[in-house]
């Protein structure tokens, strides 16, 4: 596809603003050519929060050396979480420049055309767009505020098991002086909301991209179908030849679009996955004694990102097999010999459809859950045993 006239992206809006305010896209002037210095300003944002990260870590390992195994699955379920959240933010950055050739190939109508659902799909994307996004806010709001009203519970714990946790923090860290005083917990409080925005608020949201832009290749897949049997369809037999080679260079580009597709999100979806069993495991775990509030948010919020790129996945994975299923929308015993191969060829193709994968993990579908779902009962029984 030409994309040299391309000098604004447009699909997506809503989703395009939102992933420029923390640097996880070029600003709409730096489109055409991202500058190296949005690579540090997300580098210095992303490095601002990692103590999130380091606290919870020197925290677990403080108590375990004093023989204090209280929470200690919730210090992990944290570790876990951050770290997958910002790895796969991480090599979400290295593809930049693919990704915002992703965007620019939806935004070319000029080579083959714009979809006719183009305006009413891409509307509906912005308006799940700006529904995920609030969503999401409540999740992460849900993530924050329950360890406020556990405080009175939490202070009768440290004295009935003599500990000296800091009562009132979305998550227990460590420092090296005491800061269970005002304004110093007070700060540190607010540095974990801050972290929590900058990790798990773009990394649920970059989920949401993903979704979106199956959903523009979803669309492409069926204008190259509804393109085939236009052309199919035509009586003069110069101008269906014409109009039906264009439909298979159609279908060849948006194949290719599949391709860079898997190139920008199979790294992040390798990490999404791998990490998302034993996550949900140690989370589930946790609910064999109790089930706090914190942790629920931020297991639904992690079940929900997983869920929609799943579900995107499988909507492709259809999207690209129905290309060949036209030959009822056709008179194919009219055509011409060498059309009728072609067209067999098209068929065939579609037979080994376009799916977006997870690196050595394989197709991300519906059957992904299935399996992360197995993943994860295989580490709540093994915590169970162990702990």
């Amino acid at each position: 596809m030409d994309i040299k006239d391309v000098k604004e992206i447009k699909i997506m809006q809503h989703s395009v603003r939102l992933l420029q305010i923390p640097y996880l896209l070029p600003t709409t002037k730096e489109m055409n050519d991202p500058k190296a210095n949005i690579y540090i300003k997300y580098l210095l944002v992303n490095i601002s929060s990692i103590y999130f990260s380091i606290g919870a870590l020197l925290h677990m390992i403080f108590n375990l050396k004093k023989g204090i195994a209280d929470h200690i699955d919730k210090d992990i379920g944290n570790i876990l979480s951050y770290h997958g959240a910002s790895y796969f933010l991480f090599r979400y950055m290295l593809n930049l420049r693919s990704i915002v050739l992703l965007f620019k190939q939806f935004s070319d109508f000029k080579t083959f055309g714009k979809p006719n659902k183009f305006d009413e799909r891409n509307e509906r994307i912005n308006k799940w767009s700006k529904i995920y996004i609030y969503y999401h806010s409540c999740i992460i709001i849900t993530m924050l505020t329950p360890a406020l009203l556990y405080i009175p519970q939490c202070k009768q714990e440290n004295l009935e098991k003599n500990l000296e946790e800091v009562c009132g923090l979305p998550m227990a860290t460590w420092l090296p002086f005491r800061f269970d005083n005002f304004p110093v917990k007070q700060i540190v409080y607010l540095y974990e909301c801050y972290a929590v925005l900058v990790v798990y608020q773009t990394a649920g949201f970059v989920s949401f991209t993903i979704l979106a832009l199956c959903e523009h290749l979803v669309l492409r897949f069926e204008h190259v179908e509804d393109e085939l049997v236009i052309a199919l369809n035509e009586k003069d037999r110069v101008i269906r030849r014409q109009k039906f080679y264009k439909a298979i260079q159609y279908h060849q580009a948006v194949i290719e679009i599949g391709a860079l597709l898997n190139k920008c999100f199979s790294p992040c979806m390798m990490v999404h996955i791998s990490l998302t069993g034993p996550f949900i495991g140690v989370i589930g775990y946790t609910f064999l004694t109790h089930i706090p509030l914190d942790s629920t948010a931020l297991l639904i919020g992690w079940l929900i990102s997983t869920y929609i790129v799943c579900y995107g996945g499988q909507r492709l994975m259809e999207a690209s097999i129905s290309v060949g299923n036209i030959m009822h929308r056709i008179h194919w015993y009219d055509l011409e010999t060498d059309i009728q191969k072609d067209l067999i060829l098209i068929i065939i193709r579609s037979r080994f459809p376009i799916y977006l994968t997870a690196g050595p993990f394989g197709p991300i579908t519906y059957s992904t859950i299935v399996t992360i779902l197995k993943t994860s009962y295989s580490y709540v029984t093994l915590l169970k045993q162990t702990m």
